[in-house]
């Protein structure tokens, strides 16, 4: 009788333990689970997107250069009074820069949703920091995107850092209940700690 009373009151004090955070309506592990997915959807939007457009400006000879990236002064003498050359390299840049920004962002965000599901402490640890990076990646991008007026990729970014930022806080959460066992698990299941 005695022991029924201890495992019931130890049960209610590891259930006063869990995490009680949310994330989209959802508890913390489905919610970052579910964002993680999000994040892969973006990623691989933003990849298809540029690689299409890198490759229609390779094949018609970078029709976008005088609509978009022609906007550079006194550069005549390094690239020639054209700066076709300089408007190529550009485009290329540019075009690459968003390509490969996306692909670290996929494969982070994989290891990052199997992290959460699998409440691997490393993993998801490994997205929080390379969220960091990802935001100093998107500060060139900003500056880039002000410089050449592309205020519609601009809001993207800014938007998306945003949605980023706000997640992290419950990443962080995440992480702090996946280090402490605090989080709903199915039985038996085992943490990755390390």
């Amino acid at each position: 009788m005695l022991e029924g009373i201890h495992s019931s009151k130890i049960r209610r004090h590891t259930d006063a333990k869990m995490t009680r955070k949310f994330l989209f309506c959802f508890p913390l592990r489905l919610g970052n689970v579910i964002f993680g997915y999000i994040v892969i959807i973006i990623a691989i939007a933003i990849v298809a997107f540029h690689l299409y457009e890198l490759l229609l400006n390779l094949t018609n000879d970078f029709f976008q250069k005088t609509e978009k990236f022609s906007n550079f002064q006194n550069l005549d003498n390094i690239f020639g009074s054209s700066k076709d050359s300089l408007d190529k390299i550009v485009v290329l840049t540019y075009y690459l820069t968003y390509i490969t920004i996306g692909m670290l962002l996929f494969f982070f965000s994989i290891l990052f949703t199997c992290g959460a599901y699998k409440a691997n402490h490393c993993l998801v640890t490994t997205f929080f920091v390379y969220s960091f990076f990802h935001l100093f990646f998107t500060i060139i991008l900003v500056v880039w995107e002000a410089l050449s007026a592309g205020w519609i990729q601009l809001g993207l970014i800014a938007l998306s850092d945003l949605l980023l930022i706000i997640c992290l806080f419950s990443v962080k959460y995440l992480m702090e209940a996946i280090r402490t066992g605090n989080i709903y698990s199915r039985p038996g299941e085992v943490y990755y700690t390390y």
